[in-house]
């Protein structure tokens, strides 16, 4: 019990001493971020859906520019890997945001843009079928958990729709919800 005790103690000093250290981040100017996480990606093919699927949500980069401390305007690449008839594929989406911080550490985006389904950049060419463009719609959220002048720390979750056009026909829609870690670089 005094162990446990002695855990408690030590975990609220070092997250009080992390809060007192936060300095107020500098937003001005261009911006770039990046995270890594875990999503789940569910597909539906006209009237029939599919397996829903885990795994590694990736590539997720931004870039933009502040238009007021607590507004910046993002292009983000959101996206997720996964496996179809043997072959990796990307399901993926440019989409152009505008994001707001609403609190100074909590950040709210959305945004509107192209939707695509491709190959994997390590698979072969010959072993996968086109690519397949669309449009796509993303939601995200953001806890910033450590922040310093030039750049924070945060945990945000995206919620990504999208809906492309298959060269076979018929379309494919996706979504996709992620939680991952971020960084962003003011």
């Amino acid at each position: 019990m005094k162990k446990l005790i002695f855990i408690c103690i030590i975990g609220l000093i070092t997250t009080l001493n992390i809060q007192a250290q936060t300095e107020k981040p500098f937003r001005k100017g261009f911006t770039a971020g990046a995270s890594i996480g875990a999503g789940v990606l569910h597909f539906t093919d006209g009237m029939s859906e599919k397996a829903t699927r885990g795994g590694i949500s990736l590539p997720n980069l931004k870039m933009g520019w502040f238009v007021s401390p607590r507004t910046a305007i993002y292009v983000n690449t959101v996206g997720q890997i996964y496996e179809s008839e043997g072959v990796d594929r990307s399901f993926e989406g440019i989409i152009p945001s505008i994001q707001y911080w609403a609190t100074d550490k909590w950040w709210v985006s959305g945004g509107y843009g192209a939707s695509l389904d491709i190959r994997a950049l390590y698979e072969s060419k010959a072993d996968s079928r086109k690519n397949d463009w669309g449009k796509g719609v993303l939601i995200s959220t953001g806890y910033e958990v450590l922040q310093r002048e030039k750049w924070a720390l945060d945990i945000q979750s995206r919620l990504y729709m999208g809906r492309v056009t298959r060269n076979e026909g018929g379309n494919l829609d996706a979504t996709n919800f992620s939680i991952g870690v971020g960084i962003t670089l003011f």
